[in-house]
């Protein structure tokens, strides 16, 4: 009767020993809904465009490098497509700021708080603006287009956009 006994507690501590092993294994942390402290990339689309929006603050090379105090990290940002833009479709304002577009905003999308986003978007050319602190900044391109993109039909365009008014950049 005695080894009946130890017999049933040695299975019922394996019964909670396996339990356990089961709840720690089904309940991993990637997996509760409470956990924010991962974010997983952007799903990408079959055509359109991807990549990841960074801040740059500091003094960097000419190769994009930093040289002294400073970051470059990515952020999130409210991406806007537009048709393919140059310099007389817009209102310039400070530096690489744009006050207005004189074209309709086709697409938008939001990079997450790493910088990282994607988005459908139809075969075209486009011009990306982001909206930092309630304004339109981009880059011009040596042809005067504001940082222009092409999707190709079943393609996505891969676009690491910057956003460096605060960055100066020296030999």
């Amino acid at each position: 009767m005695n080894l009946l006994i130890r017999c049933f507690k040695v299975l019922n501590k394996l019964q909670l020993f396996f339990l356990g092993l089961i709840l720690f294994v089904s309940c991993r942390e990637s997996q509760l809904s409470f956990n924010t402290n991962r974010e997983t990339d952007p799903a990408e689309p079959k055509q359109g465009v991807k990549g990841k929006v960074i801040f740059k603050e500091g003094t960097f090379d000419l190769k994009g490098h930093l040289l002294s105090n400073g970051t470059a990290v990515g952020v999130q940002r409210k991406i806007y497509f537009y048709p393919l833009t140059g310099l007389q479709e817009v209102d310039l304002s400070y530096g690489t700021f744009v006050n207005s577009i004189h074209t309709e905003v086709l697409d938008s999308i939001k990079s997450d708080k790493n910088g990282n986003f994607a988005g459908s978007l139809p075969p075209g050319m486009y011009s990306i603006f982001i909206d930092e602190n309630n304004r339109l900044y981009s880059h011009i391109s040596d042809d005067g287009l504001f940082l222009p993109v092409t999707v190709y039909k079943d393609s996505v365009s891969d676009v690491t956009i910057y956003i460096d008014y605060n960055a100066t950049y020296t030999e």
